[in-house]
């Protein structure tokens, strides 16, 4: 008897310590820095070891190399969306927070901006039409991926002169000697003066790359419209100051 209940209290005293070491459990995340091109500028702030324990805190801070002629743009992560257009990011390693984050610079010639998004969408010629709703999609022509990806939804009624991008969502056409390549899906939701809905998809039959700009910092990709005669005309632009401002 007086055995087992050693052996009771001794598990007693052992359950805190337990407890103790299953509560203190730390969990890294990882936050890398990268930059649009080192030669413009670069980041301060940045940990030489970009693995660091959840809660530690973080403050990037954009360095321009010529800011009269190459200024900051924008903070980009995982190469797909706009977090930031201030000069200075403050993040807390978390699950939220970890990942890639790319600061920005304006180029000096359109053929080097390797990310663009979404600036106009004009709807042409939709007559007896009240609404529309509609999903840009895209798929990155990568081992025969056929998988898109929203980058944009939004609400256009015939009386808006054309509905303005976001400018969160954008495409990242990797380096200028390997550029990706995209398929482009306007998914639409068209309805008439009666309440009738029609649902169907629009296909930009090109594929979107660099060199689809032509060294310019715009493109304009029109969509022809079978289902009401009209077309639909996708404007991108390729990220500056300007396009923020």
């Amino acid at each position: 008897m007086k055995k087992s209940v050693k052996i009771l209290i001794s598990i007693l005293c052992l359950c805190p310590i337990l407890l103790l070491t299953a509560c203190g459990t730390t969990t890294y995340y990882t936050i890398s820095v990268a930059y649009s091109d080192s030669y413009l500028g670069s980041a301060t702030g940045a940990y030489s070891n970009d693995t660091q324990v959840e809660g530690t805190s973080l403050v990037l801070t954009a360095r321009e190399n010529y800011p009269s002629t190459n200024p900051f743009i924008c903070w980009i992560k995982d190469n797909s969306r706009v977090v930031s257009t201030d000069r200075t990011l403050s993040l807390t390693y978390n699950s939220q927070t970890a990942g890639r984050y790319t600061v920005v610079f304006e180029e000096s010639s359109p053929n080097g901006m390797m990310y663009i998004a979404l600036n106009e969408i004009q709807f042409e010629e939709f007559y007896n039409i009240s609404n529309i709703n509609f999903s840009l999609k895209y798929a990155r022509t990568v081992s025969g991926s056929d998988v898109y990806v929203e980058l944009e939804n939004g609400t256009f009624s015939p009386s808006d002169a054309s509905y303005f991008g976001a400018k969160q969502n954008v495409l990242y056409f990797g380096t200028a000697t390997n550029s990706y390549q995209y398929r482009l899906r306007l998914d639409l939701v068209v309805t008439d003066t009666t309440g009738v809905e029609t649902t169907y998809s629009l296909n930009y039959n090109d594929l979107l790359s660099n060199t689809s700009f032509n060294n310019q910092s715009t493109f304009s990709a029109v969509l022809t419209d079978g289902v009401t005669g009209g077309s639909v005309t996708l404007s991108f632009a390729k990220l500056s100051t300007s396009l923020f401002s």
